[in-house]
């Protein structure tokens, strides 16, 4: 099957799989479905934030997996939680309230920047990150963040939302940060594709070229900390990394090139968050986890792929 047939029925399988979890959502609770459907005003902009989200994750996280840094970009995710609880706890130090405050998500950039470029000098200087390091400053961020959360006043609530996500009360400004955000990211990424894919898969012919593969990798892992970053506050660390991985997982697992994996990253990671919201609603699961359980049934979809691609490809040879 050709490049451009595969893709054309991978937009299809997962658009009858979206289809078909919407019919079972609505067969198993008609009452409920069609409540969320008639209360869409009230859900519009937590599923256009979410479906924001899912698009920067799906799209960086093909970066991520190419890369191989997992673990760092969960890593960068609670370095930003961290630096959030950590501008409360000073905040609250002096008397000051941060809530809806631009300044603490500033703060969590800067310690997610920080643990980037941290990380990013690591994998410079070796052949394999140093995952030992990794694991130490994850671990030491999250105990911090829920020592922090546990002196602040608001904190219990904003530990819940960061780690599990709570995207139903976005408003219209968290909205336009978040699409100029996407937008900034996205036209970076078209503006320099060609040196961010050359120094994820091939940094030796970036050097034969004179480009400075260090130099991309940096702003690589930037772009990456401002999309997790900006996200967090929408869905929270746990479905944010699993829009980063799930979906680039499954596009690259049967893909017949880079368009194709980022085509399908992009259409699960624009399709996963507003079905994650719809089965939230009809089954009252809470929103992260009810995305979480979304992604992970297109992944045992996923599965069915190959051989009904197979079966396909005998037919038409029999032709």
């Amino acid at each position: 099957m050709s490049t451009g047939r595969t893709a054309y029925f991978r937009f299809i399988f997962y658009s009858l799989i979206s289809g078909l979890l919407i019919f079972a959502g609505y067969a198993l609770r008609p009452v409920e479905s069609s409540l969320f459907t008639e209360s869409w005003g009230l859900w519009r902009e937590p599923i256009l934030a979410g479906i924001l989200c899912g698009l920067i994750a799906s799209w960086l996280g093909i970066y991520v997996l190419l890369n191989r840094i997992v673990f760092i970009s969960l890593g960068i995710a609670q370095g930003a939680s961290f630096g959030i609880f950590l501008s409360f706890l000073v905040a609250a130090a002096f008397g000051i309230t941060l809530h809806e405050s631009p300044f603490s998500l500033l703060a969590g950039l800067a310690v997610a920047l920080a643990a980037a470029f941290l990380f990013a000098g690591l994998r410079r200087g070796r052949r394999l990150p140093d995952e030992s390091l990794i694991g130490f400053i994850y671990v030491a961020a999250s105990g911090l963040t829920l020592l922090i959360g546990d002196r602040v006043a608001e904190g219990h609530h904003s530990i819940d939302d960061l780690l599990f996500g709570n995207a139903v009360a976005v408003g219209s400004t968290d909205l336009a940060i978040l699409a100029g955000t996407a937008v900034a990211l996205f036209l970076l990424h078209f503006a320099f594709r060609r040196e961010f894919l050359y120094s994820s898969a091939d940094p030796e012919f970036m050097a034969l070229r004179g480009l400075n593969s260090r130099f991309w990798t940096f702003f690589l892992y930037f772009t990456l900390t401002m999309g997790i970053t900006f996200s967090l506050k929408t869905l929270g660390g746990l479905p944010v990394f699993a829009l980063m991985v799930i979906p680039p997982f499954i596009s690259l697992k049967a893909t017949q090139g880079l368009r194709e994996s980022f085509l399908v990253s992009l259409l699960l990671g624009a399709t996963i968050p507003p079905l994650g919201y719809f089965y939230s609603y009809v089954f009252a699961f809470p929103t992260g986890a009810s995305l979480i359980g979304v992604a992970c049934l297109f992944t045992i979809a996923s599965f069915l792929e190959a051989p009904i691609t197979r079966r396909l490809a005998e037919r038409k040879r029999a032709r």
